[in-house]
């Protein structure tokens, strides 16, 4: 046997540890499901080209690319990962790595990743990048054959020189070129005033750790200045830490399920209000739009279906999952999903159907200008790169007409 044969049954012997490990994490490899044929075929396949195709393939390319198809096609909040981007995996932190200030996910159909939310202050933002921007390419390099992790990789090195992005923008034929910054991005402050009717409005841009202690102190003092109502302002708040979303769902609640994570090999956990932590039994209202992901999803459940306020905007991104990474021999890695959020109901946040994902508002209503982070929703205008002021923020205003009256609720359900 030569070594050229040696090689390629060592790179096959990588597609089969990576198909027994997905398979064996999703319980889906079996002879009854067809999955042993479907790898044999794959075998075939990967032998005509090694002795049929017109040139000498690269047999490695061939298998990477299989592999990453694989974990891609199955999750696309997973990866196949060099041993440079474990090393950055491990490391990365938003508010400590270099980078653009972007919340970004890769939705199967597209194929490319797109910017769910960008972080307030940061060069992201700056820059007028908004949810539904479709990155094509990074300093010429296109985006297509990358997982979100190597994203991320690329956006941050070399740090002090520009990233140059290729962004498609909703309903424009051609590309954008858009030069952002690479450099550390700062964790947003939390808005907290009073508005009219002594009630208590607070914005949490990103649910990082430390942040419910803090929505705690401002929220806190504001009730003990005559505040009897709160707005909770989730809208554009992606990414984020699933325990501080815990956290800061009970600050509102005092008994029953905030959520319960849970896989097909991952044992249910479930996450309970402690009475202790209650901040407040005043009546709420959660603003949530479809740049609301992750964590903030995580909150908005909770408050939702312990009936404890109303969910008033449109239906959130559909972002709740948690990965493992699984080293492999070679220094590469497995990055997987292995478990799911899930509502107190038991409804998935990140549901396998993206149409199904997302939590729903109990009071449905657009922005005048509602930034869409689906750039074929027929129904959504325009973005906006500005947030909009009091007057025209529809969403706000009828959050404060249901806590001042909530009879209107019925009224308002399903308002244009």
């Amino acid at each position: 046997m030569n070594s050229k044969s040696k090689y390629a049954i060592l790179l096959i012997s990588s597609v089969l540890v990576v198909y027994a490990i997905i398979g064996g994490m999703l319980g889906r490899v079996s002879a009854q499901n067809g999955s042993y044929q479907q790898l044999s075929i794959f075998m075939e396949v990967l032998s005509r080209i090694q002795n049929d195709y017109v040139d000498d393939p690269s047999v490695k390319n061939a298998v990477d690319g299989a592999i990453r198809g694989l974990v891609e096609n199955v999750d696309p909040y997973g990866g196949y990962l060099s041993a440079k981007d474990v090393a950055f995996y491990k490391n990365y932190d938003p508010f400590k790595t270099p980078g653009i200030g972007v919340i970004l996910a890769k939705p199967p159909r597209l194929g490319y990743p797109v910017v769910i939310s960008t972080i307030p202050g940061g060069p992201a933002a700056k820059a007028g990048l908004n949810p539904g921007d479709i990155i094509e390419s990074i300093d010429g390099v296109t985006t297509r054959e990358m997982n979100l992790v190597q994203v991320h990789g690329i956006l941050s090195n070399p740090i002090g020189k520009p990233a140059s992005l290729s962004i498609i923008k909703s309903r424009r034929s051609e590309p954008d070129t858009i030069n952002v910054p690479r450099e550390i991005t700062q964790p947003p402050s939390i808005d907290a005033k009073i508005l009219e009717n002594n009630i208590a409005y607070v914005k949490i841009p990103y649910v990082a750790p430390g942040k419910t202690a803090e929505v705690r102190r401002q929220l806190d003092a504001l009730l003990k200045k005559g505040a009897t109502n709160v707005v909770l302002d989730l809208r554009y708040t992606a990414g984020g830490d699933d325990k501080e979303a815990v956290q800061l769902a009970n600050l509102f609640l005092d008994s029953g399920t905030i959520t319960y994570l849970q896989g097909q090999k991952f044992p249910k956990e479930t996450f309970s209000a402690n009475a202790k932590e209650l901040l407040t039994k005043a009546p709420v209202a959660v603003l949530v739009n479809q740049a609301t992901a992750g964590a903030a999803e995580i909150v908005a459940g909770a408050i939702e279906d312990n009936h404890r306020g109303q969910i008033v905007g449109v239906k959130t991104f559909g972002s709740g999952s948690v990965q493992k990474l699984i080293p492999l021999d070679d220094g590469s890695a497995l990055l997987i999903s292995v478990a799911k959020y899930f509502t107190p109901a038991g409804k998935e946040i990140q549901d396998v159907d993206p149409q199904d994902s997302g939590i729903k508002p109990t009071v449905e209503i657009r922005q005048t200008l509602e930034e869409t982070v689906e750039p074929d929703d027929q129904d959504a205008q325009p973005p906006t790169k500005d947030q909009p002021n009091k007057e025209e923020d529809r969403q706000l205003n009828r959050a404060i007409e249901i806590l001042k009256d909530p009879s209107k609720i019925s009224a308002t359900k399903k308002a244009a």
